[in-house]
């Protein structure tokens, strides 16, 4: 029994190392591990240019697409790459959702990505154009970053139906080549290629600054569509697993005597 306790334990664990990871991907091939919080930013290693990165927080593995049209599995600690497959897609947005699919956004569509294979598949398509990056919300909403605005005042903040791939527009953000989205800490961040951290109001899209990160952005992680135990929930768990164990003990012990 304590063998079965620890060994869920640390598959829960596992699950949530990554949950507040943030990465970003550069137009040089650069990977980053970057804390929004403290806008402290550490070069992992060179991947080659990723279209743009995701991470799988309930296997704690991060995607990329190299140049647009193959999946690739990528080493978080030393950016190494695995090939995995084409997409036969331009894909230039990528992010899982909490049913634990792949999706990848490029011109005018969406798409779901086959994990084994690389291959997209066809969701549907609406007017806009991606600009490089989708991301998920907590409550499961889908965001496209587009360069289509018709404003001239940056790229526009999209809200997607995964079912079919329309979308609607929210508003303009006020900053150009929002490449990079992110969902972290009940905030929705975007990364430009100017190297700059925004923050995406999903009401009306607009963003506001919040710090210059130096980071050419080309993608970034969408972890947020998964929820993941926290750690308290794991402890309670890990408690109630003990307890289990003890009770059978007791009652295996009443038995005998």
């Amino acid at each position: 029994m304590k063998s079965t306790i620890n060994t869920i334990a640390a598959l829960l664990l596992a699950g949530t190392t990554s949950a507040h990871a943030s990465f970003i991907n550069d137009g040089l091939g650069g990977l980053w591990e970057y804390n929004v919080n403290t806008n402290i930013s550490t070069l992992i290693g060179n991947t080659g240019t990723m279209y743009d990165i995701a991470l799988d927080p309930t296997s704690n593995i991060l995607y990329g697409v190299l140049g647009g049209t193959a999946l690739y599995a990528i080493d978080q600690d030393t950016a190494a790459t695995s090939f995995i497959g084409n997409t036969n897609a331009i894909i230039n947005g990528l992010t899982f959702g909490s049913n634990g699919i792949l999706y990848g956004s490029g011109g005018n569509s969406l798409f779901s990505l086959s994990l084994s294979t690389g291959l997209a598949g066809f969701i549907g398509s609406g007017a806009y154009s991606s600009s490089g990056d989708i991301a998920f919300d907590e409550m499961g909403n889908l965001y496209l970053s587009s360069t289509t605005s018709n404003t001239g005042l940056g790229d526009s903040l999209w809200l997607l139906n995964v079912s079919n791939g329309t979308g609607t527009m929210l508003g303009v953000t006020g900053y150009e080549a929002v490449y990079g989205l992110s969902f972290l800490d009940n905030t929705l961040y975007g990364f430009t290629n100017a190297g700059t951290t925004i923050s995406l109001n999903t009401l009306t899209g607009a963003g506001t600054f919040v710090s210059t990160n130096e980071i050419r952005a080309f993608g970034a992680d969408g972890v947020g569509g998964v929820k993941v135990p926290e750690p308290a929930s794991i402890a309670i768990l890990a408690l109630g697993l003990a307890g289990l164990g003890f009770a059978r003990r007791k009652s295996a012990a009443k038995l005998k005597s």
